[in-house]
Order: C-alpha cells, then sequence, then structure tokens
C-alpha cells in the first residue's frame, strides 16, 4: 500500500462507520471518535493482507461498536486501486459478520 492518511468507509450488516488510518512501514494506525484502530498490513497491488484491532477510548454510549463489542481484531484481505484500497473480511470475535471497507487517500 501507498503510505499516508487515508479516510476509511466501513460497514457491516449492523451499521456503518468512518475514521481515518495511517499507513506506513507495514502499520496501521488511526481512530475515529470513539475507537483506536491499530494493525498491520502486507503485500500490494492486488493482495494485501490486514490484521487490525479496535479498542474504545471514548465511554459515550451514543458511539456503538459495530461488532457489539469494543475490542475486535479483524483479518482483511483487499487490493489497491489508484488512491483506494478495498478491503472484505470479518471479525476474529464473530466469524459470521461480514465487514467491508474503502479506504480512500487523503495526504502523504
Amino acid at each position: 500500500m501507498r503510505e499516508g492518511l487515508y479516510k476509511a468507509n466501513f460497514h457491516t450488516v449492523h451499521g456503518t462507520g468512518c475514521g481515518v488510518l495511517y499507513v506506513t512501514n507495514g502499520k496501521l494506525r488511526g481512530g475515529n471518535s470513539a475507537f483506536a484502530f491499530v494493525g498491520t498490513y502486507t503485500g500490494e497491488g492486488e493482495s494485501i493482507k490486514v490484521k487490525i484491532s479496535t479498542e474504545r477510548y471514548n465511554d459515550d454510549p451514543t458511539f456503538r461498536p459495530l461488532f457489539g463489542t469494543d475490542r475486535v481484531t479483524l483479518t482483511l484481505s483487499g487490493r489497491e486501486d489508484g488512491e483506494m484500497a478495498e478491503f472484505e473480511g470479518s471479525a476474529l470475535q464473530l466469524p459470521g459478520v461480514a465487514f467491508r471497507a474503502v479506504l480512500t487517500r487523503i495526504s502523504d
């Protein structure tokens, strides 16, 4: 993946969410108003693998987790297409719930 700052839009059957991720040297770091996202990636082009975890840092109950729990670890597969990258996968804690994310590059 190209290094830089990305906007992340994601969804499951339970709802949608968004946040930002900074991609650098095999690492993903980011979050949104309630959750931190920390993970790793390998590969480039049409074969990118991601493992990323969520952790709540804001106790505001209006921010509801997409998987019904504050801590999940996602395993995703995807590909880059220009300034975007698309991923699909699931959470290790809830393997039957599909997860999809689209990352759009914002800047270096």
